[in-house]
């Protein structure tokens, strides 16, 4: 049976023009989905857009009282979509061993944390049950997942719904994974990040290998 931890993982090193170029063709990829899902999909679901260029005017708000102009929040969006995340991805998969199993544990276990705050409060429902259970039923297919890079590229995904969630929606003023303020556009949100990140990872990583 394939071992769902690596041990070897590609050092890190300067990356080469290819490599950038790579990266960022593999977030153009992860992003047109994610744009169709968030704006199409997502909108036709639960009657509105996922808009991450909200988040950042949210966060812009919350932290500073500031306002940030549609048109550079599109911009930020685009390129955190195109090159930041993907560059996150280029150094977590190179400088730490075991990367893709420490971010499904950390998605686990801070989800987790969540519903259960929330349940303790009084504030969660079935639907919360069953989005937990999704998430955990997810992670837990790298034990039985014998593709690797398909393994891994999951793990990426859900982990940039973690950053966006997790970490930046909170500093927006907004509840943990956003449970409390839309659960089901927390759910939207998940899906979409999976596919986005894994697309990006896994097209990535399929190019290097080609390469070399």
């Amino acid at each position: 049976m394939t071992t769902m931890i690596d041990t070897n993982v590609p050092k890190l090193t300067i990356p080469s023009l290819r490599t950038v170029s790579n990266l960022a063709i593999g977030g153009v990829l992860g992003l047109i989905i994610w744009e169709f899902w968030a704006r199409v999909i997502t909108k036709a679901v639960v009657g509105y857009p996922l808009e991450p260029a909200g988040l950042i005017d949210a966060i812009a708000q919350h932290q500073f009282g500031l306002s940030v102009p549609y048109l550079l929040r599109e911009a930020l969006h685009y390129g955190v979509g195109i090159l930041g995340y993907p560059i996150a991805y280029f150094i977590i998969s190179r400088a730490l061993k075991n990367w893709s199993a420490i971010l499904d544990a950390v998605v686990f276990v801070t989800f987790t944390v969540a519903a259960i705050y929330f349940a303790a409060m009084g504030k969660a429902s079935l639907g919360t049950l069953i989005f937990w259970l999704t998430v955990t039923a997810f992670i837990a297919t790298r034990f039985i997942n014998p593709n690797t890079r398909l393994r891994d590229s999951f793990a990426w995904g859900s982990f940039t719904w973690f950053n966006a969630l997790g970490l930046m929606a909170p500093i927006g003023g907004l509840s943990f994974y956003v449970l409390q303020d839309s659960p089901e556009l927390s759910f939207m949100s998940f899906v979409g990040h999976v596919i986005y990140g894994a697309i990006a990872a896994w097209y990535f990583e399929w190019r290097e290998d080609k390469a070399a």
